[in-house]
């Protein structure tokens, strides 16, 4: 949540819904500055797409968040999509 906060531009579209065999929450933001190239990199530790932002942190945040989602039987993902940057979390239900 708190990259959202630092670099979403434009609104940002947050929902949680619940399928056959999962629990999804996505958070959604008009990017026009990211590339595929930077969506394919995005959990790599200390990757920045933005160079300007290099003085601004690590790059450490989202491949901790990936790591904890697997910790916790889950997946985290990050889709491009119409200019439209997709994060996805998955965990899969408990029967």
């Amino acid at each position: 949540m708190s990259n959202v906060l630092k670099h979403a531009s434009g609104s940002v579209q947050i929902s949680l819904k619940e399928e056959s065999s999962s629990i999804v929450f996505i958070i959604r933001n008009k990017m026009d500055v990211m590339t595929e190239q930077d969506v394919e990199r995005i959990f790599d530790r200390f990757y920045t797409g933005d160079t300007a932002r290099n003085k601004k942190g690590t790059g450490l945040g989202l491949s901790i968040a990936q790591s904890l989602m697997k910790k916790m039987n889950g997946e985290l993902f990050a889709t491009l999509k119409n200019h439209q940057f997709i994060m996805t979390c998955r965990w899969k239900k408990r029967t």
